[in-house]
């Protein structure tokens, strides 16, 4: 019968001492401040975020128009073409006059095998072309006539690849080649450089007749690059990749030694140039905005000197592409770099103070709201014991939350005690028309356990051990079931009933079933050692299953309800796990099953064959099958994975 307070008729209601207390502190909420968490939101926010990102838009604007154009258009984009233009013009003569040779081959002007006629023609090419520093004539046997730059004189002479151990894999493949390529740089041991060199193939009505190599030395290219220095005050490099430096002012009229270097292209490191800013580039030089995507902008800071860098890639020479650059102090840039670093600071100065204040006034919205957000999550995997009580706030909304959730985790804390955790979890997961929790028939797989001797062994605990013990084990055999999706049903004394296959859908009830069995039997055999070595005695379990149609559903009267199952697979299912009394021996764990759950298994476990035994209450007799454990195996009956109803 529900309780009820009431007042009798004619009393006053006298207040007492502790409802005095609870309305003074009562008075004393209500005194603090309660703003309204929209205005904060909006007023502090919303101003502080306009005013941050009208700064930033309004200085990004006035830097770009002022700075950014006028710097990287003046700068990166005529200097580098202008670079880039006068690169290719130091190379290309090279590429035409392979060309010139290859096609008095091809039209027979020139007959490579009179020496006398390639020589002269070698040499005269040579003499016409400064920026070339050598060229050649090889044969398919690797054999030919070589003309090059020595000094002020021209030095003609016969040259044989055939003994030579490294040869350019160019001059091999010569013969699958129509067109020419220009090879990674190649180092000559008698000049002391390197070369950056070209391989025409050259063919006379189809048939090979060999190839027109043409070079132009590092040491040529860097001081085209030292003559361009002079003439227009630019710093232009050359970079074969981040490392490898290919022309360079500072390497004009140098010489290099490659004979022993491991690996990488024969050419000097980065850091091997005098140019210490340009060694420093990689390593700590600083992104800086460009002028397009394809220009790459660097800041370098060395010996008290600010440097820019911009660079951009050139191809055609080779199997990757060139990195090509200009270098210059940063006050050469004039006033525009100053003004943009400014302009910049400034701006970003401005966004750090308005992002500052902002966070600082949001702090404590945003930490109750994730407390409380966590604490839901928490509520809603049904982790009441793990919920901190939320603290109070001087916002009235979030006051108000953390007051009403308090009090319903408190409730829920007992909710819980009493209420299956993982079934309602379950229940809760249902959707459409599923959600619906009237009765139906399912096919399950039903669990009975029991502690056999339990009644002799309780003669000898008190009521707390008892309970103690109790607690123990069905903790440790939920935990299996669960474990499997299994559902724990109920507690009967020291049984245990549970089911597979509702609420969810499982067709494979049966496995999971014969699974979790397995994993009691190993828990109670390992828990089993540890009473043993406390001088415990042992634990010794039985275990049946069944399998068959049963009632599921909200079973009970309007005051009480169980979601649970009935019908006659919970009967046989119980007898069985009796059945295990007389066929358990000094077995810890016994497992028997039904031959519907061995049939339906699908060899979960390896079953033993008992036969057909008599049940409580039952009349005839009923297939039943043992569950092989590791450390219980029949030694009666054939061992057989039952695959099919008919095996």
């Amino acid at each position: 019968m529900p309780a009820c307070v009431c007042t009798l008729p004619g009393m006053a209601a006298t207040p007492s001492a502790r409802s005095l207390k609870k309305a003074k502190l009562l008075a004393t909420r209500r005194a603090r401040l309660r703003l309204p968490i929209a205005a904060v939101l909006v007023a502090g926010f919303g101003t502080l975020m306009l005013l941050a990102v009208a700064s930033v838009l309004v200085l990004g604007l006035v830097s770009a128009s002022r700075n950014t154009f006028t710097l990287l258009n003046d700068r990166a984009d005529l200097a580098l073409a202008g670079v880039e233009v006068r690169v290719r013009n130091q190379l290309n003569p090279a590429r035409d006059m392979a060309r010139f040779i290859a096609g008095l081959v091809e039209r027979g002007e020139l007959d490579p095998s009179d020496s006398k006629s390639l020589q002269d023609t070698l040499r005269g090419a040579l003499a016409a072309a400064p920026d070339v520093t050598g060229i050649a004539f090889f044969r398919p046997d690797r054999t030919g006539l070589r003309a090059d730059r020595q000094g002020s004189a021209l030095h003609v002479g016969p040259e044989d690849l055939r003994g030579e151990k490294e040869v350019a894999p160019e001059l091999l493949n010569g013969a699958d080649r129509n067109t020419a390529v220009w090879a990674d740089p190649l180092w000559s041991k008698e000049a002391g450089t390197s070369f950056v060199t070209l391989f025409q193939p050259v063919r006379r009505n189809g048939h090979y007749l060999g190839q027109v190599v043409v070079g132009v030395s590092l040491g040529d290219l860097s001081r085209f690059l030292s003559t361009l220095y002079v003439e227009q005050g630019l710093n232009a490099f050359v970079l074969f990749d981040k490392q490898h430096v290919l022309a360079h002012p500072s390497l004009a009229g140098m010489k290099f030694d490659f004979s022993n270097k491991p690996d990488g292209p024969p050419l000097p490191r980065i850091d091997q140039v005098a140019d210490p800013a340009l060694a420093a580039l990689w390593t700590s030089g600083k992104p800086m905005q460009a002028l397009k995507k394809r220009v790459e902008g660097k800041s370098v800071s060395v010996l008290d000197e600010d440097y820019l860098f911009l660079m951009r890639s050139m191809a055609g020479y080779g199997r990757q592409d060139w990195i090509i650059g200009i270098g210059f102090r940063e006050d050469e840039a004039g006033t525009e770099i100053r003004r943009l670093y400014t302009t910049a600071l400034a701006g970003f100065g401005i966004l750090l103070i308005s992002v500052a204040v902002a966070l600082l006034v949001g702090r404590s919205i945003s930490a109750q709201v994730a407390r409380l957000a966590e604490a839901a999550d928490r509520v809603r995997s049904f982790e009441f014991r793990g919920i901190p009580e939320l603290p109070d706030s001087r916002l009235r909304e979030l006051a108000h939350a953390a007051t009403a959730f308090n009090a319903m985790v408190a409730g829920l804390r007992w909710f819980e005690t009493y209420v299956p955790k993982a079934l309602v979890l379950r229940l809760m997961h249902r959707r459409g028309a599923e959600a619906s929790f009237s009765s139906e028939e399912r096919e399950v797989t039903v669990m009975f356990t029991d502690i056999r001797g339990f009644s002799q062994m309780a003669e000898h605990l008190g009521a707390a051990d008892t309970a103690a013990l109790l607690n123990e084990h069905f903790t440790q055999l939920a935990a299996c079931i669960e474990a499997e999706g299994g559902t724990v049903d109920k507690f009967i004394g020291d049984a245990i009933m549970a089911f597979w296959g509702a609420p969810e859908e499982q067709p494979d009830h049966a496995a999971r079933a014969l699974r979790a069995a397995h994993a009691i039997a190993r828990t109670v055999h390992a828990d089993n050692r540890r009473r043993e070595a406390e001088g415990l005695p042992p634990i010794r379990v039985r275990i049946g299953l069944h399998s068959g149609p049963v009632v599921v559903g909200n079973i009970g009267s309007e005051s009480r309800i169980n979601y649970t199952i009935v019908g006659d697979t919970v009967n046989v299912a119980a007898r069985i796990e009796e059945l295990a009394s007389s066929l358990q021996g000094d077995a810890e764990v016994i497992v028997l099953s039904s031959a519907a759950t061995a049939f339906q298994g699908d060899g979960a476990a390896p079953l033993d064959c008992v036969g057909g035994k008599p049940l409580r209450g039952r009349t005839g007799t009923t297939e039943v099958w043992r569950v092989s454990l590791d450390e219980d195996v029949s030694d009666t009956g054939e061992r057989v994975v039952p695959e099919t109803q008919g095996a």
